[in-house]
């Protein structure tokens, strides 16, 4: 379980980060989903 490759990483063109594997990609939908979900509430 000792996976060295990180979940983001640098973009190739502009600032910021992106996810690099599919826990990153998990992450990242489940951010947006949780956000749908609260803007949703209000």
């Amino acid at each position: 379980m000792n996976d060295p490759r990180l979940w983001f990483g640098p973009k190739r063109l502009g600032w910021g980060i992106s996810p690099r594997t599919w826990e990153g990609w998990a992450l990242t939908g489940l951010i947006v989903a949780t956000c749908i979900i609260l803007k949703r509430a209000t």
